[in-house]
C-alpha cells in the first residue's frame, strides 16, 4: 500500500506546476488555449484546468471573454509596481543602460538571476540599422551568456556550483561553454572584473559583461553589451569593455554598493 503523499509535498509540486505555466507566458506567445497549455507543459488537461483556475482566482491571469483564451492578469502589474517602489531597480538601471547603448552604438542591458537564469530588466537598442534583439521576457541561460559569466564568476563558489546543478548545460552553438570551458571562463572574468562570450547564445552576437554589486559587495545585478559579432575586431574590444565597466560601476554606486577588491578596476 502507498503512502499518502504529505500535505506540504502536493502544495510544493502544485506552486511548481502554476510557476511553469506562468513562465510559458512571453511577447511572442502572449495568449493560450486550454489545450495549448497543456500541450506546452506536458500537463493533462484537467490538471492544467485546475491550476488555470486557481491563477486565474489569484489574479495572475485572466481569460479573454470571447476566445476564451488565458493571458497574464492584472495581479502581475500590482505585484511589479510594489517590488520596484519597495526597491527600485529599473528606474535606476534603465538611464545607465542608456548611457551605455548611445555611447557604444549597440544594445545595452541590465540582468537580474533568478535560479531559472537571467532576466533583462533594462534595455537599450541603439539607433542603427543593424543591431541586436533583446527579447526582454526571455530567460537566458548562464553558461552560453557574458552575463551569465559574469554572475556566476562573482557568487561565492558554492552558490555557483549549486546554481550550475539546477541548470542545463544545453549548447546553443559550438562557441557555447562546456562545463570544463566554463570554469576556465569564469575564473578569467572574476580576474578581469569583466566576462565576454563571442557566439556562446547566438551565432552572430557577442556580449561583453560586468557585475553590479550591493552594500555587502555581494552581485546583484549584471551590466551587458549585445553587440553585432561583425562589426567587432580587436580595436574596439578595449573601449567595449571599458564603456561596460563604467556602467556597471555607476550601477554599483548608485545602489550604494561596494565594489569588491578582488573584482578588477578597468583596464
Amino acid at each position: 500500500m502507498e503512502t499518502p503523499e504529505p500535505k506540504r509535498a502536493q502544495s510544493m509540486k502544485t506552486i511548481d506546476k502554476a510557476m511553469g505555466l506562468l513562465n510559458l507566458f512571453t511577447t511572442e506567445t502572449p495568449e493560450f488555449r486550454l489545450v495549448d497549455v497543456a500541450k506546452a507543459s506536458g500537463l493533462d488537461k484537467v490538471t492544467a484546468m485546475r491550476v488555470l483556475n486557481s491563477l486565474v482566482a489569484g489574479g495572475l491571469l485572466e481569460q479573454h471573454p470571447e476566445t476564451r483564451k488565458y493571458r497574464l492578469g492584472t495581479a502581475i502589474l500590482r505585484l511589479a509596481r510594489i517590488r520596484e517602489t519597495s526597491f527600485p531597480m529599473i528606474s535606476v538601471l534603465q538611464p545607465i543602460v542608456d548611457r551605455l547603448s548611445e555611447e557604444t552604438g549597440e544594445s545595452g542591458h541590465a540582468s537580474l538571476a533568478s535560479d531559472a537564469g537571467l532576466t533583462t530588466i533594462a534595455l537599450c537598442e541603439p539607433n542603427r540599422s543593424t543591431r541586436v534583439w533583446i527579447d526582454p521576457t526571455q530567460i537566458l541561460p548562464f553558461h552560453a551568456t557574458a552575463s551569465g559569466i559574469a554572475y556566476l564568476a562573482h557568487l561565492p563558489k558554492p552558490e555557483a556550483d549549486a546554481l550550475l546543478a539546477r541548470t542545463s548545460d544545453k549548447r546553443y552553438t559550438a562557441e557555447t561553454a562546456t562545463r570544463d570551458q566554463l570554469q576556465d571562463r569564469m575564473s578569467k572574468a572574476r580576474r578581469l572584473g569583466y566576462a565576454h562570450s563571442i557566439g556562446g547564445f547566438e551565432i552572430d552576437t557577442a556580449g561583453f559583461a560586468a557585475p553590479v554589486f550591493d552594500w555587502h559587495g555581494k552581485v546583484i545585478a549584471t551590466m551587458g553589451l549585445a553587440c553585432v559579432r561583425s562589426r567587432l575586431d580587436e580595436a574596439n574590444h578595449d573601449p567595449l569593455i571599458r564603456a561596460v565597466l563604467h556602467a556597471a560601476n555607476a550601477a554599483t554606486r548608485a545602489f550604494g554598493g561596494k565594489i569588491p577588491d578582488s573584482s578588477a578596476g578597468l583596464p
